[in-house]
C-alpha cells in the first residue's frame, strides 16, 4: 500500500537518522516523560475544570496567609533582636550575645532541615521545578512544616537569604496538599496543575506581584509547565486569591518606595545595553561561585549532619553580629534596595557594599540553611547598577540621565542574568517599583544581559541547582532530560 513505509523507504531511514542526531536520552527516561506527558495532555472536563478553580482558590487563600506570616514573623525575631541586644552595652558581653543567639538560630534550623527534611534546604524552587517534571517527590507532610518553621528561625538570624524562594517551594508543597487532599479523576493533572499554581502564588505573596507569579511559571518553569485552559485558569485563581490576601495583610502599596524615573532619550539605550553586558557577566560568576561554594560546604561536611549544622550555625553567628556593624550587608537586603537606589553613596562605598552582599550570599545560601536567593540576587543586582551608574556619572561625566535609575535597571538585568527569566524580571522589578518609565531601558539590559549569560555559557541557577539535587540522588536518567530540555 502506497500509505505504508516499507524498510526500504528514504523517509523513514531519514527519519530514524534525524531521531539518532537528537539529544541521546535514556529510552526508559523518553518513555516515561512522554507518558507524562500523555496524561497531563487529558483536559477536565467543564465541572472539574470549575471545581480546579474552587481548589485553587482555597490554595490562594492558604498560601497568601501562611507566606504572609512567613514575611511578617522573621521581621519581628529580626526586630527584637535589634532593640533588646544593645541594652547589655556595647562590650564583650553584647558581642558574645549577638553572636550566639543567631548561631543557635540558625544552628537549630539547619539541624532540623537535615534531619527532618534535607529537601527543604537552600530555595526549594529548583525543588518545585523537579516536582513538575516528575523528578522529585514533593513530601508536603514534613517539608510544609519543616521550611516554615526552620526558615522563620534562618531568615531571624540576619544571614543573607531570601523569603521568596522559600514561599514558592511552601506554595508547590501546599499545592500537593489540596491535591492530594481533593477527589476527581485525572489526579497528575490536578496536582501539577494545584504545583504549579501553589509556587506562583507564593511568588505573588512574596512581592505582592501577582503578573509576576504568573508569568514566573510561564517563563521559569515553561519546560515543566503543562499549558491548557484549566491548569492556567488555575494558576491565576490561586494568583488572585493570595494576592488579595497579602494586600490585606500589608495594604497595596509597591515593595519599594521609590521615585518615578521619566523615560529617557533613546541614546541612553546605549549605556543600558553595555550595563546588560557588566551585570551578565556579574550574574555569570555568581552562578559560578554559587556551585564551587556549595562543592566546598560538600566536601567539608561529607554528609555530617553536625559538620553541616556547626558551619551554618557559625556563619549565622557573623552576621548576627554583622547586623550591628553593618546592616545594609546583611539580611535578605529588600530593606536596604530603596536606600541603595536613593542614596548619595560614593562608588568605593558601593562597591564595597557590592563585594560583601557578593561574597557574604554565597556563604549563607550556599550553606543549605533554608532560605533562598531570590532576594539576595536583587539586592546585588540593585548594588552592580547603582555602581555602574554612578561611574557613568562621576568618572564618564554623562548628565541629562538619573543615575539612580540604573540601580533599577540592574536590579532586573541581574536577576534575567542569573535565572535566566528576563520578561518575569522585567515585570517584577516593574511591579517592586511602581515605575512604568524604564521599561525600555529595562528590556534594553535584560536582553544584553541574558545574551552575555549565553555566551559565557552559564547554566541557570534554579537549573544548575536541580542538576546538582539529581546528582546527588542517582538519578541519572533525570539529568539526561533536564539538560536536555535546558538547551531548548
Amino acid at each position: 500500500m502506497s500509505g505504508l513505509k516499507t524498510e526500504g523507504d528514504p523517509s523513514s531511514g531519514t527519519d530514524r537518522g534525524a531521531e539518532r542526531r537528537k539529544e541521546s536520552l535514556p529510552v526508559s527516561a523518553l518513555r516515561r516523560f512522554r507518558s507524562y506527558q500523555r496524561l497531563l495532555a487529558q483536559d477536565f472536563r467543564r465541572t472539574e475544570t470549575i471545581g480546579l478553580i474552587v481548589i485553587s482558590l482555597g490554595l490562594g487563600i492558604f498560601t497568601g496567609t501562611v507566606c504572609s506570616l512567613f514575611e511578617y514573623i522573621p521581621d519581628v525575631i529580626i526586630s527584637l533582636r535589634v532593640r533588646f541586644l544593645p541594652e547589655l552595652g556595647h562590650g564583650a558581653l553584647f558581642w558574645l550575645a549577638a553572636f550566639s543567639l543567631s548561631f543557635i538560630l540558625a544552628g537549630t534550623a539547619m539541624y532540623i532541615t537535615a534531619r527532618i527534611a534535607p529537601e527543604a534546604g537552600g530555595s526549594g524552587i529548583p525543588e518545585i521545578e523537579g516536582a513538575l517534571l516528575s523528578l522529585r517527590p514533593v513530601r508536603w507532610k514534613r517539608v510544609l512544616p519543616v521550611k516554615f518553621f526552620t526558615g522563620l528561625l534562618s531568615l531571624g538570624s540576619g544571614m543573607i537569604l531570601g523569603r521568596e524562594g522559600p514561599s514558592i517551594q511552601l506554595g508547590g508543597a501546599a499545592g500537593a496538599m489540596f491535591a492530594d487532599l481533593s477527589r476527581g479523576t485525572s489526579r497528575q493533572f490536578r496536582r501539577h496543575a494545584l504545583v504549579a499554581a501553589g509556587a506562583a502564588a507564593g511568588l505573588t505573596s512574596a512581592f505582592n506581584a501577582p503578573l509576576a507569579g504568573i508569568l514566573f511559571v510561564y517563563e521559569e518553569l515553561r519546560a515543566q509547565f503543562r499549558f491548557s485552559f484549566a491548569s492556567i485558569q488555575a494558576v491565576m485563581a490561586a494568583v488572585l486569591a493570595a494576592c488579595c490576601v497579602r494586600q490585606m495583610m500589608f495594604g497595596s502599596d509597591p515593595v519599594f518606595d521609590v521615585p518615578d524615573y521619566e523615560a529617557p532619550a533613546l541614546v541612553f539605550l546605549i549605556f543600558c545595553a553595555v550595563l546588560g553586558v557588566f551585570t551578565g557577566v556579574v550574574g555569570s560568576l555568581f552562578n559560578y561561585l554559587v556551585e564551587k561554594t556549595q562543592n566546598f560546604y560538600g566536601s567539608l561536611s561529607k554528609g555530617k549532619v553536625l559538620v553541616k549544622t556547626l558551619a551554618a550555625a557559625v556563619v549565622g553567628g557573623a552576621f548576627g553580629c554583622i547586623t550591628f556593624l553593618l546592616p545594609d550587608a546583611s539580611g535578605s537586603g529588600m530593606s536596604s534596595i530603596p536606600s541603595f537606589i536613593t542614596g548619595s553613596r560614593g562608588i568605593m562605598v558601593l562597591a564595597l557594599l557590592l563585594l560583601a552582599r557578593f561574597c557574604g550570599t554565597l556563604l549563607c545560601f550556599c550553606s543549605g540553611i533554608p532560605g533562598g536567593v531570590f532576594a539576595p540576587s536583587l539586592a546585588i543586582g540593585t548594588l552592580t547598577g547603582a555602581v555602574f551608574g554612578v561611574f557613568c556619572r562621576d568618572v564618564l561625566g554623562v548628565q541629562g540621565f538619573p543615575t539612580e535609575s540604573f540601580a533599577v535597571i540592574g536590579m532586573c538585568a541581574f536577576f534575567a542574568s542569573s535565572v535566566r527569566a528576563p520578561v518575569t524580571g522585567l515585570v517584577l522589578v516593574t511591579e517592586m517599583t511602581g515605575d512604568y518609565g524604564l521599561i525600555l531601558p529595562m528590556l534594553m539590559s535584560c536582553f544584553t544581559a541574558t545574551m552575555t549569560a549565553r555566551a559565557l555559557r552559564s547554566t541557570p541557577i534554579y537549573t544548575q541547582i536541580l542538576i546538582r539535587t539529581l546528582k546527588a540522588a542517582g538519578n541519572h536518567e533525570g539529568l539526561a532530560l533536564i539538560r536536555n530540555l535546558a538547551r531548548r
